[in-house]
C-alpha cells in the first residue's frame, strides 16, 4: 500500500503542476522545458508511473503475463501506463509534423488528459482492491473528481479558447464519469462527497500558491454543492441514469450564480443557458450508456436517445472554429515592444514603441472564447503606434499586435488584457515571427487516429471494473 500512496501523492503533484503551468502561459507564453512547473509535471509523472511499477512488479513476476492479464488492477496498470507512454512521443511527434499547438483539446493533448485520468484510475482501483480505507480511498478518489476537470483547466482561469457554450457540459460529463467510477470501486454512501471536498481543498492551495508568486489563479469549482445533490438523490433514487439528469441539472445550479462573482471565472451568457444543459444532459446520459449500457427494458429508447445525443454533441463541435487564444506558442525572436495599454468600459487604447524602425505595424486583434475582434495599428511621427479597440464582452482577451520586418514577414506580440477592469497596462513584451501551422490531409488522419484512440480509452475507462452482464446474484436456496 505505501507504493500506491506514493503514486497518489505524486499524482496530485502532477495535477496541481498542470495549474501552475497553465498560469504561467497565461501570464508570460511560451516557457523552456526547464521551468518549474514542467519540471514538476514530468518528475511527478515518473515517480507516479514508478511507484505503481513497484506495487505491480512482484505480483506480476509471480504470475506471469497470463496473470497479468486476468488481474483486472495488474492488467488496468499495464495499459494506462502504456497510454501515458504514449501521450508523451505522440505530442513531440505533432509538434514536430505540424507546428507548435497550444490548445488544451487539441488531439495530443486530449490524448494526454485521457491517459491522465486512465492513470488515476487505476490508481483508486488499485486502492480499493487492496483494502484501503479512509483517508487512503479518499484521496484516490479526489485524484479521479481532479482529473476529470482538467479539461476545463483554461475555462477555470478565463481564458477559454472555445465557446462557453461547452464549459458547463464537459464539466457535467466529467463529474458523471467520476460519479460512476467512484461509486463503483467505493460502494460506501458519502464517497462522492468526500472527494469533492479534498478537490475543494487542493483548489484552494492552488489559488494561494499561484497569488503568492502573483501569478493568475483558477476559480474553485463549487463541486461540493454538485456532489452532495448527487447523493442525496442517490440515496433516493440509485440509479445511475438519475445521475445523468440531477448532475448537469446541479452542476447549472452551483455554477451559474457563483462564476460572475469569482476571480477569473469564465461567464455563460443567459442566451447560452438552455443549449449548455441540453448538452449537458446529452453528455451525461452517453457516459452512462458508455459505462452501464442500456437496461433491456429500455434497450430502443436509450438507443434513439444516443443518436439525438450524438448529433446534439457533433453539429457544434463540426463547426467549431480553429483556436488561437491562449498561449499561442511564441516563434523566433523578432525583438520587443513596450506595451501600455488602458482599458476602459468598452475600449482599449494602446500605444506600442518597439525601438526597431524596420517593424511595421500593421493592426490590433483581440481573441476570446472563439471571438475574433481587428483594429489599425498606425504609426506617429515619434515612432509609437496608437489604435483603439472595442471588445463585445467582458472577461479576459488576449490583445495581439501584428508587424510587418524588412522582409515582409508578420511579426506579432501579445499582452492579457481584462475587459472592465479599468487599469492601465504597462510592460515590455517580445516579438516573435509566429510558427508555420501545417494543414492538410496528415494533419486530418492524424486528429482522426488520435481522437479515436483517446475516445477509445475513455469508454474503457468508464466500462473498467463493471461486472460482466451476464453474472446475476445467485437466488438464496
Amino acid at each position: 500500500m505505501g507504493w500506491l500512496l506514493t503514486a497518489v501523492a505524486s499524482g496530485a503533484l502532477a495535477l496541481f503542476s498542470t495549474y501552475w503551468d497553465d498560469s504561467l502561459h497565461t501570464d508570460v507564453g511560451r516557457d523552456t522545458f526547464w521551468s518549474p512547473p514542467h519540471m514538476l509535471l514530468y518528475g511527478s509523472i515518473l515517480v507516479t508511473l514508478a511507484a505503481l511499477a513497484r506495487w505491480a512488479w512482484p505480483r506480476a513476476r509471480r504470475e506471469g503475463v497470463a496473470g497479468v492479464v486476468r488481474d483486472p488492477a495488474l492488467c488496468w496498470a499495464t495499459v494506462s501506463g502504456g497510454a501515458v507512454g504514449i501521450a508523451a512521443p505522440a505530442d513531440a511527434a505533432w509538434h514536430t509534423a505540424f507546428g507548435r499547438d497550444a490548445v488544451l483539446w487539441s488531439p495530443p493533448h486530449l490524448l494526454a488528459i485521457v491517459a491522465t485520468l486512465a492513470l488515476t484510475v487505476t490508481l483508486l482501483r488499485a486502492v480499493a482492491q487492496e483494502g484501503g480505507g479512509g483517508l487512503a480511498v479518499t484521496a484516490a478518489e479526489a485524484l479521479v473528481l481532479a482529473a476529470a476537470l482538467v479539461p476545463v483547466m483554461e475555462y477555470d482561469s478565463d481564458v477559454p479558447q472555445f465557446p462557453a457554450l461547452w464549459y458547463l457540459p464537459v464539466v457535467s460529463t466529467g463529474f458523471t464519469l467520476a460519479v460512476l467510477l467512484i461509486r463503483r470501486f467505493d460502494p460506501q454512501p458519502g464517497g462522492m462527497v468526500r472527494a469533492a471536498l479534498l478537490v475543494t481543498v487542493g483548489r484552494l492551495l492552488t489559488v494561494a500558491f499561484l497569488a503568492v508568486l502573483g501569478h493568475s489563479t483558477p476559480i474553485v469549482p463549487p463541486v461540493l454543492l454538485v456532489a452532495v445533490a448527487a447523493d442525496l438523490v442517490h440515496r433516493w433514487r440509485p440509479s445511475s441514469w438519475w445521475s445523468a439528469l440531477v448532475i448537469p441539472v446541479g452542476v447549472h445550479a452551483a455554477y451559474l450564480p457563483l462564476l460572475p462573482v469569482m476571480p477569473h471565472g469564465t461567464v455563460v451568457a443567459v442566451s447560452q443557458i438552455a443549449p449548455s444543459l441540453s448538452l449537458s444532459l446529452a453528455g451525461s446520459a452517453l457516459m452512462v450508456l458508455a459505462s452501464e449500457g442500456a437496461p433491456r427494458a429500455w434497450h430502443r429508447g436509450v438507443q434513439a436517445a444516443a443518436v439525438v445525443s450524438a448529433v446534439l454533441l457533433a453539429v457544434p463541435l463540426l463547426a467549431a472554429t480553429r483556436a488561437l487564444a491562449h498561449d499561442p506558442g511564441q516563434g523566433a525572436d523578432a525583438g520587443q515592444a513596450r506595451w501600455r495599454a488602458s482599458v476602459r468600459e468598452q475600449a482599449i487604447e494602446v500605444t506600442l514603441a518597439t525601438g526597431d524602425p524596420a517593424l511595421r505595424p500593421t493592426g490590433l486583434i483581440a481573441r476570446r472564447a472563439g471571438e475574433k475582434v481587428t483594429a489599425q495599428l498606425s504609426p506617429d511621427a515619434d515612432g509609437a503606434a496608437h489604435g483603439r479597440i472595442r471588445l463585445p464582452s467582458d472577461g479576459r482577451w488576449f490583445l495581439y499586435a501584428t508587424f510587418k520586418d524588412s522582409r515582409e514577414r508578420t511579426a506579432e506580440s501579445w499582452v492579457v488584457v481584462q475587459q472592465g477592469e479599468g487599469r492601465t497596462l504597462s510592460e515590455a513584451r517580445p516579438i516573435y515571427l509566429p510558427p508555420a501551422q501545417i494543414y492538410g490531409a496528415g494533419r486530418t488522419a492524424a486528429t482522426v487516429m488520435l481522437y479515436a484512440m483517446s475516445a477509445a480509452i475513455l469508454v474503457a475507462i468508464a466500462r473498467s471494473g463493471r461486472p460482466p452482464r451476464n453474472i446475476r446474484p445467485q437466488a438464496a436456496n
